[in-house]
């Protein structure tokens, strides 16, 4: 049991302080580079390679770029290589370890979209910390904006460390991962309306920094082009840097007419 909270705690530390690395700019978060280290963990880093890449497969269907949240299929891959590590000797053939993955995927792909939920809880919170670095700058108090800054990659970090150290206390029991993930059907309901409200909220941000009270016939004609015309968004993006330029020449052109 030691060793047990030992390793969910160090796999906790671990989720938890990649997760904010990445917001340096190192992307650590990919489901081959968490399978081939629990591989390293339970000692069978073929298991860890194989687990990874199948992880790495299933998330490139979910994959939403310049997107937020998606399932955790890095988290995913830890757990389902302890799962099929479970189920395996030493030596084991690659039929055998074949046979240990395919039973561990379904647990994979629950834990992978369960995460998404502790992804979004952490994003909220997120905003209380947003809210006090913004109060701070308004009062050209750069250290408590530091402070802030930095504390609120606390809830980041915790979004990935509590459920992984949990879920580790449980390794040996995955069928009460299972079931406790399926009990929780009115916290997804919960946080799937907080999720979908991200793009909303993100929208808002864009359009907060925009010139609308200028620019606002664009932005109707792009809505309806979107909404009613079904535009997909390249061509929306082509759209709109025509307009961009036919602005920019009417510009020079009344500019070249005063002069």
């Amino acid at each position: 049991m030691g060793s047990t909270v030992l390793l969910a705690l160090f796999l906790a530390l671990f989720t938890g302080v990649c997760i904010v690395v990445i917001g340096l700019g190192f992307n650590m978060w990919a489901p081959l580079f968490y399978g081939v280290i629990a591989g390293i963990l339970v000692g069978n880093v073929e298991l860890g390679l194989y687990v990874g890449s199948i992880c790495a497969l299933m998330a490139i269907g979910f994959y939403t770029y310049g997107g937020a949240t998606m399932p955790d299929f890095s988290i995913g891959a830890i757990f389902g290589v302890f799962m099929a590590s479970q189920s395996l000797s030493a030596g084991a053939s690659p039929a055998a370890m074949r046979a240990a993955v395919d039973t561990a995927l379904p647990v994979v792909a629950a834990i992978a979209l369960l995460m998404s939920l502790f992804d979004i809880a952490g994003r909220a919170s997120t905003t209380v910390f947003q809210h006090g670095g913004d109060a701070a700058l308004a009062k050209r108090n750069i250290a408590s904006f530091q402070r802030w800054h930095l504390a609120g990659t606390i809830p980041w970090a915790l979004s990935r460390a509590i459920p992984v150290f949990i879920g580790m206390l449980f390794i040996d029991r995955y069928q009460v991962l299972e079931q406790a993930i399926n009990s929780l059907e009115w916290l997804q309901r919960g946080l799937g309306v907080v999720g979908a409200s991200l793009p909303a909220v993100g929208f808002a941000l864009l359009l907060s920094y925009m010139d609308i009270k200028t620019y606002w016939p664009y932005m109707l004609a792009g809505f309806v082009l979107f909404a009613y015309m079904g535009l997909p968004t390249v061509g929306l993006a082509i759209v709109g840097v025509a307009a961009a330029g036919l602005y920019m020449k009417g510009k020079k052109d009344l500019a070249k007419g005063g002069v």
